[in-house]
């Protein structure tokens, strides 16, 4: 892996600057949110995911140069019932990953929904990333690669095709938000409701830092 990959968690910093950043997972049910932040934040992968209620939050870093950017992640339920509760959650997101599965032409259709309310509902600087599950059934495939990569561009949107089941550019895709995250001025902070673009705990003690991988 990477050795600017996910970091593993309380270590002592190596990095001389930590920011904080609120990101949010958008997308259909079973696209494998929920598989993406867990291979991410446990690098770990259940054949049955159960489904999220509500929104479950976790936390994990990655390690940029002399940044460690921490990520508060929301991974938000699929299930159109707890559509409403979505602003709550994107509000104040300094980033999101709207996911679909590229088995499934109408996951995909509901990413573009999602990626059309975050431009007219979130904040104007938010870093969106698009990513394509499930990559390793390609012999299944439904949504091609250069049809979402175009969307992706005309959007200006990060794109990866992801695949929590075997890890493919799943933190290569967190790796990428945190390069396009602002890492000066850092405002206020980034809970639930929080706003701002993000949190600069360098204060903050040494317990609480995350260690950045080693090579």
């Amino acid at each position: 892996m990477s050795s600017r990959g996910a970091a593993r968690p309380n270590g002592q910093s190596q990095a001389s600057k930590i920011c904080q950043f609120k990101l949010v997972l958008l997308g259909e049910s079973a696209v494998g949110k929920s598989s993406l932040v867990l291979r991410f934040v446990k690098g770990q992968f259940h054949e049955y995911q159960e489904s999220t209620i509500g929104a479950a939050f976790l936390t994990q870093s990655v390690c940029l140069d002399d940044t460690t950017v921490k990520f508060e992640i929301w991974d938000t339920a699929g299930q159109e019932r707890y559509h409403s509760l979505a602003p709550m959650y994107y509000r104040g997101a300094q980033a999101a990953i709207v996911v679909y599965d590229i088995t499934n032409q109408e996951t995909f259709a509901r990413a573009k929904t999602w990626v059309k309310e975050l431009q007219r509902q979130a904040s104007p600087s938010i870093v969106i990333a698009l990513a394509g599950n499930k990559a390793d059934l390609a012999s299944k495939r439904m949504v091609e690669y250069e049809e979402a990569q175009a969307y992706a561009d005309d959007n200006s949107l990060l794109f990866m095709e992801t695949s929590a089941k075997t890890a493919m550019n799943v933190n290569d895709l967190f790796l990428a938000i945190a390069k396009k995250l602002p890492k000066s001025d850092p405002q206020s902070t980034s809970g639930a409701g929080g706003r701002g673009r993000g949190v600069d705990l360098h204060e903050q003690s040494q317990q609480h830092r995350s260690q950045c991988c080693s090579n």
